[in-house]
């Protein structure tokens, strides 16, 4: 199994490890497993290995490096220099970009060797990993079942080995609803912590991009080098944050789609480990929470329009037919309309910030059920219906695996006020070291 970032990291950058040894092992890993979970587009293994190389020289020169060596996977929507940002798109049409997305420059620049990028919905416009031109993502808990999405192939690398750490975006939960249905950590950040500068939007309002990773500590530390914020990474192990003076809010309800049993039941084991390490939880409900979905499609749909209008015009045969009807039905909606749903979606947004004059965190679901068979997965609110309220608010949310449901793996949701973070990734890590750690199931 390919190890943690933050080992490494701490290894390559002691000199104890070369960054190519690494980046073998992930290699090794994409030819044995890439096939069956179709995770990865692209695979750049002579860039990769240069970058390796180059690192390594890095860390001779004295270069302190907090990615160094570690190997990254990239979604398909995020610019990368002389490459096409297809998008999930049929590739061949879009131009090479002539620069690195911001996001990715600050990545190479911490040493992390990018691998490859990473299949997803189309335009990010889905949240099970189908996509007409690249084939469906298979979750590596269990190859029958999707992974969810949009960051389908994302938190597929990172779940079977092809990656230690893995960038997503997230309009309505794409990278939450993944990373909880392939037993990982996925953190949406409060909008604008990590650049979208070079990243193909959906919906711009709404659209942030996040880490995908195996454990807090590793995902604080990727958020650390996206934002530049070199604190955050030590968040998790933060001792000032006192958890029995952390006020926490049980939601129970009020939710667009039933969760079911099973996943109540882990939910309420996790709680109880919450309080066992001595947070104030206390049960609650935000009940426009149940609006939120309604809020967000005309949002999404609008803005998804307005963005590809041009493209779609010029090349047509570039999009598969689901995401052309969504993108068309987009087009029709009036003004009043889009407007209307804004108004939804301050609504919603305003009864969530409420919601934090007696809380500190919420904590819920990140999705209603486990994963479902990827040949007929379903209706997508019952995986976005308990993350979208939450990216109509701009808080940030962290989806942490809590346990398992049939063998597939439950995510555990924690919620904070915008620019909360650090607090989420203290309480996430100690929660983490509570529960018995989810065995890889592939």
């Amino acid at each position: 199994m390919l190890s943690h970032a933050s080992h490494i990291a701490r290894d390559v950058a002691s000199g104890k490890l070369s960054a190519l040894e690494p980046l073998g092992a992930a290699l090794g890993n994409i030819d044995a497993r890439n096939e069956r979970f179709v995770a990865l587009r692209t695979v750049d293994r002579e860039r990769a290995r240069n970058d390796s190389r180059a690192v390594d020289e890095r860390v001779r020169r004295g270069e302190r490096l907090a990615l160094a060596g570690v190997p990254v996977v990239i979604k398909d929507n995020i610019a990368q220099q002389a490459r096409s940002n297809d998008a999930g798109r049929r590739g061949g049409i879009a131009a090479a970009e002539p620069e690195d997305a911001l996001l990715l420059q600050r990545l190479r620049q911490a040493g992390a060797i990018v691998i490859g990028r990473a299949n997803m919905d189309e335009l990010a416009y889905g949240v099970t990993g189908t996509n007409p031109h690249t084939g469906q993502v298979r979750n590596p808990w269990n190859e029958s079942k999707h992974p969810g999405g949009s960051s389908a192939g994302s938190a597929a690398a990172v779940a079977a080995s092809m990656a230690s750490l893995a960038v997503g975006t997230d309009t309505a939960g794409s990278v939450r609803i993944p990373a909880a249905l392939c037993g990982l950590v996925g953190l949406r950040p409060t909008p604008g912590l990590v650049p979208s500068h070079g990243v193909a939007p959906l919906a711009p309002s709404l659209d942030s991009p996040g880490p995908i990773a195996h454990n807090v500590d590793d995902v604080a530390l990727m958020l650390s080098v996206l934002a530049e914020s070199p604190s955050l990474a030590s968040a998790p192990s933060d001792t000032s944050i006192d958890l029995a003076s952390v006020r926490a809010l049980a939601l129970d309800g009020a939710f667009a789609t039933v969760p079911t049993a099973g996943v109540l039941d882990v939910v309420a084991n996790a709680i109880g480990a919450l309080v066992g390490l001595g947070v104030q939880v206390h049960d609650g409900r935000i009940a426009a929470l149940a609006d939120g979905p309604r809020a967000s499609g005309p949002i999404i749909g609008a803005e998804a329009s307005f963005v590809w209008k041009t493209q779609l015009a010029e090349h047509p045969e570039a999009f598969g037919q689901a995401v052309t009807g969504h993108l068309q039905k987009g087009a029709t909606l009036t003004a009043v309309r889009y407007l209307q749903a804004q108004a939804e979606c301050r609504r919603v947004a305003s009864a969530i910030h409420a919601a934090f004059d007696e809380a500190d965190l919420l904590v819920l679901p990140t999705t209603a059920t486990t994963a479902s068979d990827a040949a007929e997965p379903g209706p997508q609110l019952v995986f976005l219906a308990l993350t979208v309220p939450f990216s109509l608010a701009g808080t940030p949310a962290l989806t942490l695996p809590v346990g398992l449901v049939d063998g597939l793996p439950v995510g555990l949701q924690l919620v904070g006020r915008p620019g909360s973070e650090a607090l989420l990734l203290r309480v996430a890590r100690q929660l983490e070291q509570t529960i018995e750690p989810l065995r890889q199931g592939s």
